[in-house]
């Protein structure tokens, strides 16, 4: 049995954990990472289902806050050794200020970005959006590309504007050093309570 306590190690922090695809990985992360010690759960708007998540084996911590304020999103992100950033503001019909948007998807990406950076979290796993990829001014398929493939597409919308411009912010940070000195390099299996 005391192996089990030794691989519950890792603390996961879920922003926008309460949104569709956020719920998804939230429930993902419980019943597939072993290592799984504490899941923090931030999001805006929290949801009444996160009750019972609290009275299961692992930690699960919720946190209301807002993207957009970097204090908060520090706080949440200090201590974590995986953030995973779902939260954003989808409107594929223009029903958000162009202001509103930029300010939840690109601010608050750079602030999570920022937060990784100042806590000396390593892992940060960004969820971007179809909307990158197209369309295509010539209207060109989109084929098992990755961020690396040359597409020509056109953003006129906010949302996509905005979803594209924070995909930029996050993988021009890739590989950024953490400012905080006493960050370790982590890989599965690699890291264990008496390294810390």
């Amino acid at each position: 049995m005391a192996g089990v306590a030794q691989a519950q190690e890792l603390v996961y922090l879920v922003t926008g954990g309460c949104g569709f695809l956020g719920a998804h990985v939230v429930q993902m992360l419980l019943q597939r990472e072993p290592r799984l010690r504490e899941l923090r759960v931030f999001d805006l708007h929290l949801s009444p289902w996160l009750e019972e998540l609290k009275t299961g084996p692992v930690q699960v911590t919720v946190i209301q806050g807002d993207v957009t304020q970097a204090h908060e999103v520090e706080a949440a992100v200090a201590g974590a050794h995986v953030v995973i950033h779902t939260a954003g503001l989808v409107d594929v019909f223009g029903r958000s200020s162009p202001k509103t948007m930029h300010e939840v998807n690109v601010q608050g990406t750079k602030n999570v970005i920022e937060a990784c950076v100042q806590t000396g979290t390593r892992f940060l796993v960004y969820t971007s959006s179809m909307e990158v990829v197209g369309p295509n001014t010539k209207g060109h398929p989109f084929y098992r590309g990755n961020e690396d493939t040359e597409y020509e597409s056109v953003h006129s919308h906010p949302y996509p504007c905005s979803k594209a411009l924070a995909e930029r912010l996050v993988l021009e940070a890739n590989g950024r050093k953490a400012m905080w000195l006493g960050c370790m390099f982590w890989q599965p299996g690699s890291w264990s309570p008496e390294s810390s």
